[in-house]
């Protein structure tokens, strides 16, 4: 971790050092330049010229009112990655931008990290990130730093060639809320003949931004929890090291909890912001460790603390600059734990690129001046033209849709706007008059919204995207055992109510559409009993419907009269219990097919037993076995809304309960037709 390099070239390489930012926004107006006024009395030649001017990558704020949601700028931290100073945000950013970024440290102390001792460190980052997905931001930093101090030997230590790589994926889970997980693969230079060590560093990483309560709240606020584990330790010896040569080569030699909290608020041409930061060493035995100057700390006392406050300056379209105060909250030091300094001052810029703007046939603004054979015999004067800002909604949820383009209807010009992350945009210069705007969006149906511009005014507009409701595809399937059936199934509820035919011709691709809604199918065929079930469906899911059938049985158990259903042999339980015995399921199927066929709409099943031991013991089993009835009904397919169930114990006997047939007769379940 330490080489021989020259104090000065490591302070010009901290010097050109600066902080990280990226933002996206809406494109910049491009107005149509007037010539100036003349007087022309001769045939101005024919001609015609495109000039493009390319959107901005990140708008100036310089102007904005102070709720504009341009006014963001997705900014990178001090080692790469969005977010402030150390703590990393969840919301990537607009896809595809390149962010390139530098960021200087720099303090000197007397007394740190030991009395006594003066000590002065210069520190200088280089950066890029990109985001090659909406989901996805990866960075790769390169840092190099000098540390003086009056007790190290040697006094003058260098650090060249600390890297690090780093990935985050986050996606957004609630309106304004976006979380994710980040992690970062470190590399550090060796010392002496020691080779390099690694770290690790995996976090949760969350971000709310209150904007989208309410635009006139222009704060965000970030989280972070996660490890830090790094090899520092291994690559000097313990006793060889003082605490000032600790701190100037970065040593570690415990695994850290990490938690960062920060807060922004995106304002016009500077973007202030707060964040506290907390490392906690883990694994200490005894929770102490031991101070300079040998006496025993407590972990708590040691863990660093740092408090950073700073601001971001967004005037500039496409270039960030940073300027920040680190404090150290903690001040007692304890060995392999680095200490913060008291004060540490950061300075740095950023530079954004998108490449896909930049190409040819990206997306761009197109200026098309074209001059007719004309006779002026008058002072020619300026354009009358105006301007449209406005956000795009999502009709039902009211958040910004980002990834819209804003065109003219009838216009073979390109998008006079488009609306990035925070659904607001601007268009270039429009003619005055009525004007008819159009906005696509896949998954959301088109609209047009026609205006009425005033010269020299910029109208303000809102429009509101409905999503594009895609029905659910059901793949239906009717077998018997295996084998494909050809069947009638009713989709009965829901808003379309269907029946469908299904054919063993048809049966390897059979598929249905059917919008949201819960539906009860019922399907029947000949030589088969029916079934019926329940399914919910909503839209744009694919669901698997599979009917596995069985044949009729040749003698039938079941019939209906009258308003109830007669059961030629007896449903049959365990004896004193309510536990149905196998053999009585395929009398129950039949139950279920008789329901179907004759469109019984609501059923109740009732429970008797003879009068054979206590009353109580008695009504208690009758209704468990209703219950139980109920229940394999329900599993069969039934809706749950069209059975009841009811135990009436030895209280309606059929026959006298004084001979075995008797009290056989008795034990029985009865299904009665509430409605037709």
């Amino acid at each position: 971790m330490s080489s021989p390099s020259p104090l000065r070239s490591l302070l010009l390489t901290a010097l050109l050092g600066a902080g990280a930012a990226r933002a996206e926004g809406s494109p910049a107006s491009a107005t149509p330049s007037a010539p100036p006024p003349s007087k022309v009395e001769a045939l101005a030649p024919s001609s015609a010229q495109e000039t493009p001017s390319y959107e901005a990558h990140s708008p100036a704020t310089l102007g904005n009112s102070w709720t504009d949601g341009n006014n963001l700028r997705h900014a990178s931290t001090s080692t790469g990655g969005v977010g402030l100073l150390r703590v990393t945000g969840a919301d990537p950013g607009r896809k595809g931008v390149l962010r390139f970024s530098a960021m200087g440290e720099f303090f000197s102390s007397s007394d740190f990290p030991v009395q006594g001792a003066n000590n002065t460190r210069t520190s200088g980052t280089f950066s890029i990130g990109y985001v090659p997905l909406d989901f996805l931001d990866v960075s790769l930093s390169y840092t190099a730093s000098t540390n003086t101090n009056t007790r190290s030997s040697p006094t003058l230590i260098q650090a060249l060639g600390d890297v690090t790589l780093g990935a985050r994926v986050a996606k957004q889970w609630l309106p304004g809320l976006w979380a994710g997980a980040d992690v970062r693969v470190m590399t550090f230079s060796g010392v002496g003949d020691k080779p390099i060590a690694f770290g690790f560093s995996p976090r949760a990483v969350a971000t709310y931004d209150a904007r989208t309560l309410s635009p006139r709240v222009p704060l965000r606020a970030h989280a972070n929890l996660g490890l830090l584990l790094d090899g520092t330790g291994s690559l000097v010896d313990a006793d060889r090291l003082n605490a000032s040569e600790e701190y100037a080569l970065g040593i570690n030699r415990y695994t850290r909890l990490t938690l960062g909290l920060g807060v922004e608020a995106p304002l016009p041409v500077v973007t202030p912001f707060l964040e506290y930061g907390l490392t906690s060493p883990l694994g200490v035995q005894g929770g102490q460790l031991v101070a300079p100057d040998g006496t025993l700390v407590s972990v708590g006392s040691v863990a660093p603390q740092t408090l950073g406050l700073g601001v971001r300056v967004t005037a500039l379209q496409n270039i960030t600059f940073t300027a920040a105060g680190e404090f150290g909250l903690t001040r007692q030091v304890g060995r392999g734990v680095q200490p913060v300094p008291p004060f540490n001052l950061l300075l740095g810029a950023s530079i954004n690129v998108d490449p896909s703007l930049q190409a040819t046939g990206g997306t761009r603004v197109v200026e098309r001046v074209i001059r007719e054979p004309v006779v002026v015999t008058q002072t020619a004067t300026a354009p009358q033209t105006a301007q449209v800002s406005g956000v795009v909604l999502d009709a039902k949820t009211r958040q910004p849709i980002p990834g819209v383009f804003v065109a003219m209807v009838d216009s073979t010009l390109p998008p006079v706007a488009s609306a990035p992350d925070n659904g607001r945009f601007l268009t270039y210069a429009l003619p005055s008059g009525p004007v008819k705007l159009s906005v696509r969006k896949e998954g959301y149906l088109p609209l047009e919204k026609e205006l009425v511009l005033k010269a020299g005014e910029t109208a303000s507009v809102e429009l509101a995207l409905v999503a594009e409701v895609k029905p659910a595809v059901l793949a239906l399937a009717v077998t018997s055992k295996r084998k494909p059936v050809s069947a009638t199934l009713a989709f009965l509820g829901g808003p379309e109510p269907r029946q469908v035919a299904y054919s063993e011709a048809n049966a390897a691709s059979h598929s249905l559409q059917l919008p949201n809604g819960r539906y009860t199918v019922e399907v029947t065929a000949p030589g088969f009993l029916a079934q019926t079930r329940s399914v919910q469906v909503t839209d744009g899911a694919s669901l698997e419907l599979a009917f596995d059938l069985e044949p009729e049985p040749k003698q039938w158990q079941v019939k209906r009269e009258n308003d109830k259903l007669e059961l030629l042999q007896p449903v049959r339980f365990t004896d004193g219990k309510a536990t149905l015995l196998p053999d009585s399921h395929p009398l129950l199927s039949q139950v279920v097919d008789l329901v179907v066929r004759t469109g019984i709409k609501r059923i109740r099943i009732e429970g008797h037993t003879d009068n054979q031991g206590d009353k109580a013991a008695n009504l208690a089993l009758s209704k468990d076995r209703a219950q139980a009835v109920a229940d394999y009904l329900i599993k069969a397919g039934l809706d749950p809304a069209r059975i009841e169930s009811e135990g009436f114990g030895d209280s309606r006997p059929v026959a006298p309960n004084l001979t075995p047939k008797g009290r056989e007769l008795n034990r029985r379940v009865d299904f009665v037709i509430l409605e037709r």
